[in-house]
């Protein structure tokens, strides 16, 4: 997340419409084919922007485990295999792709997002769109917070650690590991709003119905293009999805 906003060049109004846009997509497609094909387009532009995050691990295991339960003990469908009193069916492994692939496509597209989009510029383009400033402000604050609290759940963990906390990959361990880790890191992160409040009250945040900008970001032409021909894109491969299924291919 360093350096990658200046390679994109879009005012972050038009990459919020595609993010929605496609996010929609994501949520309303049902054949798994289109799905994973537009997934390994997601990743693709993920890598080239770099859009890593520490919970990249916990992402892709949990959406592993989401295919699994559904592989697991979704019998609708044919018979795939079926291994003592495990059976697998096209139904299960259809339904375990879709939902893993939509989790992953909706995050995925969040990180290349937050990647390509300083917390600043968002809140000043959606200021200068004529979005209320006291709300402009809200997503903002949201991503530049997002990095603060990754960085107090590690003091917390290694805090807990160093008093002799146990913190085990097991289910017992993971339970205890939230149960005195979430009370600590919530309290900091109320102190913390708190704090953020009394600074925003002092310096006058919400006195005016305007409020003036040091750099304002106002749409280009090239933006609205941008924006319509995502829109554009996702209508198509929606309806393409619609016209040409690939599931029944695949699975029968």
């Amino acid at each position: 997340m360093t350096e990658n906003w200046r390679w994109t060049g879009l005012n972050p109004v038009a990459k919020l419409i595609l993010l929605i846009s496609f996010s929609i997509l994501v949520l309303l497609m049902g054949d798994a084919v289109y799905l994973v094909l537009f997934l390994t387009a997601v990743l693709v532009v993920k890598q080239v922007f770099k859009a890593r995050s520490v919970l990249s691990k916990t992402v892709f295991g949990f959406s592993f485990a989401i295919f699994l339960t559904q592989v697991l003990f979704n019998h609708a469908g044919q018979e795939l295999a079926s291994v003592g009193p495990i059976e697998v069916t096209s139904g299960g492994v259809s339904t375990g792709v879709l939902i893993a692939a939509k989790f992953l496509c909706l995050i995925s597209m969040s990180w290349i997002f937050i990647a390509t989009t300083r917390a600043t510029d968002l809140s000043a383009a959606l200021t200068s769109s004529g979005f209320p400033y006291r709300y402009a402000f809200l997503p903002a604050l949201s991503m530049r917070f997002v990095p603060v609290f990754q960085f107090e759940y590690s003091v917390v963990r290694d805090s807990q650690a160093v008093r002799g906390l146990r913190l085990e990959k097991s289910l017992k361990g993971i339970i205890r590991s939230a149960r005195y880790t979430m009370t600590p890191l919530l309290f900091l992160a109320m102190s913390k709003v708190n704090h953020l409040a009394s600074s925003m009250t002092g310096r006058g945040f919400g006195a005016y119905p305007t409020r003036t900008l040091l750099r304002p970001m106002r749409p280009a032409v090239k933006d609205a293009a941008v924006a319509f021909v995502g829109i554009v894109a996702a209508c198509a491969i929606f309806i393409s999805e619609r016209a040409l299924p690939l599931e029944g291919s695949l699975l029968p």
